[in-house]
């Protein structure tokens, strides 16, 4: 059932903004009912300096300016352990059993299995779906039609916002979203996928259909057991931590050694931990304090939750605005919005295939949040890869300089606190 707000506020202004081609203020119309609902990498030329015994260390690298942690700041110098004091970074296990890259390009996968080789992690190519091929879609569709996910759309999901769909390294299609918008003006709202897919004169729908079914395959294999594929991985009894990644994501420096240092406090509740995400963030979000060293200290993490929020979307664009970024800066997207990366667990496969069953279609990200229990790593320990980097963060960085996770951006920078972007 449709909010009888219909979250008509944030709707008129997208629309505002994108008819004077002010670009950026949201990218979904928000309802009560489901508010629950690079920056630069360094990459393959640069893996000696990320292992280097010279490299700077995390978090306070010269490459990152000191971020001023405030008394309910996370992950503060209490979880930073004395450089001397860490073992070696190749010395050190790594706390999931594989990365299970998500990919529909074999030549992109072997970088990114290349990159994580040189780091002693085993990964393998999990085949996504191409959304522009007419078989891989109904394939896509069908698979999601299981789940019981295409029968009806949530309220944020019409043409004109799913051509707004954004990521790290794409901006929305605003000239599609617009003509979209005019188009169906006068026209009800698409009622499932299928009428979605046949109003798709722009082709937006195609692509977010795929990203949905192709996280959502990997679940289903994981929760089976069909992945790993690699037999000499498989334990009966255990429920490890896998490494959901897409094709175009790196790892930050020194990920390692703070994975292994901070997932021990994550909270025993998760079922998703997200490596990075975009968007906005909340600080009254974080995770209870945990004890370390038997003192109580701040905990890495967030709970991701609300990531519609129609006030909170609204005080975070206008609190960037007012300090100092462009309405074509401010993040297109909600909060903790992206399915980079992140941990899974066999079981939290397995509790997300139960929950997404009968939910409306929107985008996975948003679906994960509202189906299971999402935490994120306040300081991400992944980004995207150099040529994937986001245009509207280059757009801030080039109005601030050299300065790095200005507040304008919209993708956190690794290891470092993201920038704040609330009031209070």
């Amino acid at each position: 059932m449709v909010s009888s707000r219909c979250n008509w506020l944030p709707w008129c202004l997208c629309h505002l903004c994108m008819s004077l081609s002010v670009h950026g203020f949201c990218q979904r119309c928000i309802s009560d009912e489901d508010s629950e609902s690079l920056n630069f990498v360094q990459h393959s030329s640069q893996r000696i300096l990320r292992d280097s015994p010279d490299s700077p260390d995390f978090p306070d690298s010269p490459q990152v300016p000191p971020q001023v942690l405030q008394e309910a700041d996370i992950a503060g110098p209490e979880l930073r352990e004395p450089v001397d004091e860490l073992e070696p970074e190749g010395f050190l296990p790594t706390p999931f059993r594989e990365a299970l890259v998500v990919s529909i390009d074999p030549e992109k996968y072997k970088i990114a299995e290349a990159d994580l080789k040189d780091q002693g992690v085993p990964a393998e190519m999990v085949r996504g779906f191409k959304g522009k091929d007419p078989k891989e879609l109904l394939e896509a569709l069908d698979l999601l039609t299981k789940y019981g996910n295409t029968a009806r759309l949530h309220q944020t999901v019409n043409n004109w916002m799913v051509c707004m769909h954004t990521s790290p390294g794409k901006l929305p299609n605003f000239s599609a979203a617009n003509s979209e918008f005019w188009r169906n003006l006068f026209r009800s709202n698409p009622r499932n996928v299928s009428e979605l897919l046949e109003r798709d004169e722009h082709n937006c729908v195609p692509k977010v259909i795929a990203i949905a079914a192709a996280h959502v395959r990997l679940w289903k294999k994981l929760a089976e057991g069909s992945l790993p594929t690699r037999t000499d991985l498989h334990h009966l009894g255990e429920n490890p931590w896998y490494l959901v990644m897409e094709e175009d994501v790196d790892l930050c420096p020194k990920w390692r050694r703070r994975m292994a240092a901070e997932l021990p406090l994550l909270p025993p509740d998760a079922d998703v931990v997200k490596l990075y995400f975009f968007g906005h963030w909340r600080k009254e979000d974080a995770a209870p304090s945990v004890n370390k060293s038997g003192h109580k200290v701040p905990s890495p993490f967030l709970l991701a939750q609300n990531p519609l929020s129609e006030f909170d979307i609204i005080k975070a664009a206008t609190y960037e605005v007012l300090h100092g970024a462009g309405w074509s800066n401010v993040p297109v997207a909600g909060f903790y919005a992206g399915t980079q990366a992140y941990l899974l667990r066999p079981s939290g496969a397995r509790k997300l295939l139960q929950n997404i069953q009968g939910k409306p279609f929107q985008d996975i990200d948003m679906t994960m949040m509202l189906s299971a229990r999402n935490y994120v790593w306040r300081r991400v320990m992944a980004n995207a890869r150099p040529e994937n980097v986001n245009l509207l963060q280059l757009e801030s960085r080039s109005q601030v300089g050299s300065q790095v996770g200005s507040k304008l951006g919209s993708v956190p920078t690794c290891n470092a606190d993201p920038p704040a972007d609330q009031f209070w």
